[in-house]
């Protein structure tokens, strides 16, 4: 188990906190104990917490004439504040918990104390930390730690205990700091600017300034980036967009916003037709990192949790209460945010059902979503990969097609999408050819190749190359109507990848890679955990898989389905 982290990004991604995760065998059902309140989520997760202490208590570094006495390295050996500040968060959720053994611990005290103060010694004069693997004097990075920080402090000075008074004054030296920082620094992404916003908002709940909420004002003139669906303009919604409603949260409760809560209200609407069976959330059309990525709806407790509450909202209450059955083991990280938010431990109102039979598209991002109980399909614009499918337990990851037209122009991705009653048709046109002699009035005096813009030459022997895929969807099932046709002779591959777990029936390996597949005739069959996906009937013209021009296929077990063009097939899923 990893127990640091390599930077911010990681922190995220790995559900705000990965120092001291739950592994895979520690997963909570809370089944009959479970009376729709979060304090018995609270009670369990502050028990996981507390096995995990001793061990980090041990990663502490003690070196008095060190600069990072106090703090804590990653994973690779190096002392950092976003370390040193999962350190602190871990060990005051189990000294912040009733529940837990480590409650007021002396022990713990010392710890943080140490810690805390370690991370005011590292803060640069700016008010800025550093995040040591990509970003320096970061104010972004800074607001992160603003954020994620004020929930422990807000509970630690709750509890009234003189002990914790240096610890709380070295927190209030760091916040005060950072203001230098928040007032002027920039960002990097469009995410930053909110969580820079968010901190801005704390700092002034405990400091009060004009300047501050005027730096906020500064941000939001810039107008909120949610697109008419309620997606955000990264459209992360396995890491960045549950961050962005934190955010949002934070400034429309602490700046009495109701206009900013009902950006977040907006994304989590949106979200609920996102939702894959087993909790699962639809990534591929992410613009950053997580693209692709296998992530659940965890990341959004606090935000469907909180409305839950606010608003009384029971579909709300239903995807608590799916995240509590089945993904509590992800939740550890809100142990702040609970304990912070003592009104989001009373129960809740009575959930009704999560939507699972639907028909959407979400025209902003390129998605189309399907859903009928638990057979789920993903349709994607301007995406390598255009089909992504869940059965239950068995995944189709994603599907994609490619031909040797021209090296990378032959992959396709759909330019234009429309929709006809149950069908969603995909199509794109690509054009190319050969290059005549330069202009000689245009050439320049060196001659260099590079220096001549390839725009500037004519194009003659042209070669066209069309792309045409209808999906239709019938009850529990999905045909893929392909057709590509132009240029004579073109090898084309339609790449079906599969999540790794599962077993594959009446396929032939490929010789050249274990983890390769071909369909020559029939149907095959993917298994796993008791679901099936079927898909053919299967042709194979030749057995060039990831062809040249197409990106490596993804991870996982991948069948192919080959011919040339002009290629004219359907294929079924059911």
């Amino acid at each position: 188990m990893k127990n640091n982290i390599n930077g911010r990004r990681k922190f995220i991604k790995n559900s705000g906190l990965a120092l001291g995760l739950l592994s895979l065998n520690e997963n909570l059902l809370i089944s009959g104990e479970y009376k729709r309140s979060s304090k018995v989520v609270l009670k369990k997760l502050s028990l996981i917490n507390d096995s995990k202490i001793e061990r980090l208590l041990l990663m502490q570094i003690n070196k008095a004439n060190s600069r990072w006495n106090g703090g804590v390295m990653d994973i690779y050996h190096v002392p950092n504040a976003h370390s040193t500040m999962n350190f602190i968060i871990k060990l005051s959720s189990s000294y912040a918990s009733t529940y837990s053994k480590f409650y007021q611990s002396r022990k713990l005290e010392s710890a943080m104390t140490r810690a805390m103060n370690c991370i005011v010694e590292v803060q640069h004069d700016d008010g800025t930390i550093d995040l040591h693997s990509t970003n320096f004097h970061s104010t972004p990075d800074t607001a992160f730690f603003v954020n994620y920080l004020s929930p422990v402090y807000l509970t630690l000075k709750s509890l009234n205990q003189p002990r914790l008074a240096n610890l709380i004054r070295s927190f209030e030296n760091f916040f005060k700091k950072t203001s230098k920082c928040l007032l002027v620094g920039g960002a990097h992404t469009a995410n930053h600017r909110w969580v820079i916003c968010s901190a801005l908002a704390r700092i002034n709940h405990f400091f009060p300034s004009p300047k501050l909420t005027s730096r906020i004002k500064v941000w939001l003139n810039e107008g909120i980036d949610l697109d008419p669906d309620g997606q955000y303009s990264e459209r992360s919604v396995g890491t960045y967009s549950h961050v962005c409603n934190e955010m949002f949260i934070t400034m429309g409760r602490l700046l009495n916003r109701s206009d900013l809560l009902d950006v977040a209200r907006k994304n989590l609407d949106m979200t609920l037709y996102y939702i894959q069976p087993g909790g699962e959330v639809f990534t591929d059309a992410s613009g950053r990192d997580d693209s692709h990525d296998v992530k659940d709806v965890s990341g959004y407790y606090f935000s469907y949790l909180y409305f839950s509450h606010l608003d009384k909202n029971p579909v709300y209450s239903a995807v608590c209460d799916l995240i509590e059955n089945k993904l509590t083991n992800k939740l550890i990280h809100f142990i702040p945010y609970l304990l912070e938010n003592q009104i989001l431990l009373n129960k809740r109102v009575s959930p009704t059902k999560i939507p699972t039979s639907y028909f959407k598209r979400y025209k902003h991002s390129g998605v189309f979503r399907f859903r009928q109980s638990n057979f789920d399909i993903s349709i994607l614009e301007n995406n390598l990969t255009f089909l992504n499918l869940i059965k239950g337990s068995a995944v189709l990851q994603s599907m994609r097609l490619g031909s040797t037209f021209f090296g990378t122009r032959g992959q396709f991705k759909a330019e234009n999408a429309e929709v006809k009653k149950n069908k969603v048709i995909l199509s794109k046109s690509v054009k190319h050819g050969y290059f005549q002699p330069f202009p000689k009035d245009k050439i320049p005096g060196d001659g260099i190749y590079s220096k001549m813009p390839r725009e500037l030459r004519r194009l003659t022997e042209p070669q066209v190359i069309n792309y045409l895929i209808t999906i239709t969807f019938l009850d529990k099932r999905a045909t893929v109507d392909i057709k590509v046709t132009g240029t004579d002779n073109v090898l084309v591959s339609l790449e079906m990848n599969f999540r790794k777990g599962g077993k594959f029936s009446g396929v032939i390996t490929d010789k050249n890679r274990s983890d390769s597949y071909f369909l020559e005739e029939g149907y095959g069959a993917y298994s796993n955990d008791g679901s099936v996906i079927n898909f053919g009937p299967g042709k194979i013209e030749h057995q060039w898989g990831t062809m040249r021009g197409m990106d490596e296929k993804p991870y996982g077990n991948t069948v192919y389905i080959n011919g040339h063009t002009p290629f004219i097939h359907t294929l079924e899923i059911y």
